[in-house]
């Protein structure tokens, strides 16, 4: 079902501008009567293949609208030639018009029913402005070859095209000479009753000034386009000889790079008037591809293998977000994917041949990357894959090729999965820093670094889980995809641990060994020729086809520690959503949450613009990367549906906090903190200051009272928490507090106990967004991902600042020092502070990521 936003704002802002123009169009009709016919030159009438300026014009029409170059998405250039009935072949008159954004168009035209056959070469420069929606033109007009015969005049042609949705397009356009007081006007109205390109209805107006409005040229007409690239009219138009209507036909070809139309004009009698043809690139509308015409029956052309696509990925992370410039040691994920899709559906594509030595990813998007090839073979694609030294993450992307090479002098290196945690206790104690732990839930186990010197059976028996979770999705992928028992996968991890590449052929685990040279050669042989370089672009839907503007999935990332100001940004992210329901193109919104939490007040205020937008009739669905827990399961909590992946780590619904104070540290050091208070706990927040450093310590620990109201603090925002994801989920609270406890949960166990819906990636989010609000899956839509990618990376010092670490760039830096360092700096920076946190090196080792927003 669609949904209905009543509150959305104007499509077009501008309304005291259009105002004006249009008032100032329409002037245009009073004043004295002049020859506006060859002054300015009636370029619509004599057409014939304008059919209407802003519904099915595009650069053909930019003399009679100049806004109708802006109304394509992409460049456009004609060549049209008119061959007129016993006057002039199409050497003597013919057209050319190229542009968008800016454009040139020349009209040349030889008078041959006038006396010495006049004549005149028209040039016409402009710029446009605006959207799909609504698009502004101007130009400056001028001639040359004009004589007494026909006349031309300079002038200036303002024109506008408005298309509100996907069943109207409206055009009014104004031309004014500066040389006279000659003018014309120029109205046109198109009609899709069905809503597509397949049959659109339209009607058209033109008026010199000094006519009366009964005076002017009409015309009415309808077009149908039966099939992509195919199209064929028909249109009714008044004589502008007043002989009576004229009638013309039209037909029209698109193919890939070069379209062909023609128009056929006949006056009321049958007489052929006139013939115009037109050459175009960079059609407005949905080519024709060969392989979508029609067949004869019986007819079966030759089947032509499918082209395999080379894409380079070697020394590359795949990660969440990019810079714009500058960034090619990175990849992100979300064009790569909508890439990857739409390969899978091409016809010209038989398969892709990717070069992953040297390429790292983090374990969401390294699952959501094999499972799009595992949808390319799926598709009867076929996958070739290069790679250098594989670790089990490497192996498990590349396992599922079709052909998997190793480089000869590589090794595979799966040692197994490793969870560790260090403890930091002892070091405390002998630095002279006081810890006391506030933990009343025995899974969250977050304060345990800095309060014990060994793991907890509650944290060792949910990492054992994480651990068992994580290594049985890898293995029964690659046993699947290989060809092996489990029995088999087991022995090489216990036993191999480090194998050259060719003793993973002996294994199974590869198919060969060679370089990314050997690989193309093996490309060639088995599909007659080489792979070719990757130029798949996400589809699109010409503005010609599409009336008005797409609507927009806005993908959110909220990615890092549960921060305002760093992280995840909560104050920029929450203002960022609300700002969405100001947009009138965005019909739903995904956030994309990869976060371990933090602060308790950056994750609610984000929750609660996700509150904001689903109460203003905007679905939101959440993406869960490689963590989504804590802080960050509150921020994935209130969405209309919640994707996660088997190598998720979400939950821990749980509050810890922590105290640590300086007891004897600053002695050791000759520093003392000393002052005057009033107020019985004043001095709870004193402060000892280790300048070289960059770290400050409370002065003291905690008495019995204030130890209490921490416990109060802790527990009450327990309780909120249950409450919201009890709300959130629509789960009882008793079945939330099973669920909680501070308890981590993959993905899989997510889904079972209801914290999350199902598994999916990104573009999984995505296309239950375009569900949601009844975007069909081959509908038009633009993706936009928010916030805007910054342009560049600042060059980073090749030293640290004395005391830089404490004031860094968060823990989604790649040099932020160690979680355990980070963990004790943030309780350090909020002592006794409720806490949404995941325990610090939660991951696998080797797993982290620089979470780029």
């Amino acid at each position: 079902m669609f949904r209905c936003a009543p509150h959305r704002r104007p499509a077009f802002p501008a309304s005291a501008v259009l105002a004006a123009i249009l008032t100032a169009l329409v002037a245009l009709a009073a004043g004295a009567a002049t020859d506006g016919d060859l002054r300015l030159g009636d370029y619509h009438a004599d057409n014939p293949l304008i059919a209407s300026p802003s519904a099915t014009g595009g650069s053909l029409a930019a003399f009679a609208n100049p806004a109708a170059w802006g109304a394509n998405d992409r460049t456009e250039a004609a060549f049209w030639w008119t061959d007129r009935e016993g006057e002039s072949n199409g050497l003597d008159d013919w057209g050319f018009s190229w542009g968008r954004r800016l454009g040139l168009a020349v009209r040349h035209r030889t008078y041959a029913d006038l006396p010495d056959a006049p004549h005149a070469t028209d040039w016409q420069l402009g710029a446009t402005m605006g959207s799909r929606r609504a698009v502004l033109g101007a130009a400056w007009r001028w001639s040359g070859g004009e004589s007494a015969a026909v006349p031309r005049e300079r002038a200036v042609s303002l024109g506008f095209i408005h298309r509100p949705g996907r069943h109207l397009s409206w055009g009014i356009a104004g031309t004014q000479s500066v040389e006279s007081k000659a003018a014309r006007m120029v109205c046109d109205i198109g009609l899709r009753p069905f809503r597509t390109p397949w049959a659109t209805i339209y009607g058209d107006y033109s008026l010199r000034r000094g006519q009366h409005l009964a005076d002017g040229l009409w015309g009415l007409g309808a077009e149908l386009r039966p099939v992509g690239g195919l199209r064929c009219g028909v249109k009714m138009q008044e004589d502008p000889d007043g002989d009576g209507p004229r009638f013309i036909v039209q037909a029209g070809i698109a193919l890939p790079r070069l379209g062909l139309r023609s128009a056929a004009a006949y006056d009321d009698d049958g007489e052929l008037l006139a013939t115009t043809h037109a050459l175009r690139t960079g059609s407005p509308e949905a080519e024709l591809h060969p392989g979508e015409l029609p067949r004869l029956p019986g007819f079966h052309p030759p089947a032509r293998p499918g082209r395999i696509l080379s894409l380079d990925l070697q020394r590359r992370r795949l990660t969440h977000r990019t810079h714009r410039w500058f960034d090619g040691g990175r990849i992100a994920w979300l064009p790569l994917a909508r890439a990857l899709d739409e390969a899978a559906r091409r016809p010209d594509v038989g398969g892709v041949a990717l070069n992953l030595s040297g390429f790292s990813a983090r374990p969401s998007l390294a699952w959501e990357l094999r499972r799009s090839l595992a949808g390319l073979q799926a598709a009867g694609k076929k996958v070739f894959v290069h790679a250098d030294d594989l670790d089990l993450l490497g192996l498990w992307v590349a396992s599922v090729a079709d052909r998997l090479i190793l480089d000869p002098q590589a090794f595979v290196t799966i040692p197994g999965l490793d969870a560790g945690r260090t403890y930091l206790k002892d070091m405390l104690a002998k630095l002279g820093v006081g810890f006391e732990a506030f933990q009343y839930f025995p899974h969250k186990t977050a304060v345990e670094i800095l309060a014990r010197d060994e793991m907890s059976e509650a944290d060792r028996e949910q990492r054992g889980r994480m651990i068992d979770v994580v290594y049985e999705t890898v293995r029964a992928d690659v046993c699947r995809a290989r060809g092996l028992e489990f029995a088999a996968f087991d022995a090489a991890v216990d036993d191999e641990v480090m194998m050259p590449a060719a003793r993973a052929v002996e294994l199974g685990l590869i198919d060969g060994v060679g370089r990314w040279n050997d690989l193309m050669m093996l490309v060639e042989r088995e599909h007659g020729r080489a792979a070719e370089a990757w130029d798949v672009a996400p589809p699109r839907i010409p503005a010609a086809d599409r009336w008005g503007e797409p609507p927009e999935i806005a993908v959110v990332y909220a990615v890092g520690s549960c921060a305002m100001d760093k992280g995840i940004k909560a104050r920029e992210t929450a203002r960022l959503l609300r700002g969405l329901m100001r947009d009138p193109d965005v019909w739903a919104v995904v956030l994309r949450v990869d976060s371990p939490g933090g602060d308790p007040m950056a994750s609610d205020l984000v929750a609660e613009a996700v509150r904001d937008l689903r109460s203003a009739g905007y679905p939101v669905v959440i993406s869960q990367g490689d963590v989504a827990a804590s802080g960050g399961y509150w921020l994935s909590m209130d969405g209309s549906r919640v994707l996660t992946t088997p190598v998720t780590v979400t939950g821990s619904i749980g509050v810890i906090s922590g105290w640590a104070w300086d007891r004897g540290l600053g002695d050791r050091l000759g520093v003392r903190a000393d002052g005057v208070s009033r107020g019985a706990h004043a001095d709870l927040f004193r402060r000892v200051r280790l300048p070289l450093l960059g770290l400050s310590l409370p002065a003291r620990g905690l008495d019995a009272h204030e130890r209490e109201m921490v416990r109060e603090r802790i527990l009450g925002m327990y309780d909120r928490f249950v409450a919201a994801v009890a709300a959130g989920r629509e789960l009882d609270e008793a079945r939330v507090r099973e669920l909680g406890g501070g308890r981590v949960w993959m993905g899989p166990d997510a889904i079972a106990g209801g914290l999350c819906d199902a598994e999916g990636g990104l573009l999984d989010a995505v296309a239950a967004a375009r569900e949601l609000v009844g975007i069909g899956p081959r509908e038009d839509v633009r993706i936009a991902e928010y916030p805007p990618r910054k342009l560049f990376a600042l060059p980073k010092l090749p030293f640290r600042l004395p005391g830089a670490f404490a004031a860094g760039a968060g823990p989604d830096e790649p040099d932020e020092p160690s979680p355990e360092t980070s963990f004790l700096l943030r309780i350090a920076e909020r002592p006794g502070a409720p806490l949404l946190m995941l325990p610090p090196g939660i991951l696998p080792a080797g797993w982290a990521d620089d979470g780029a927003r």
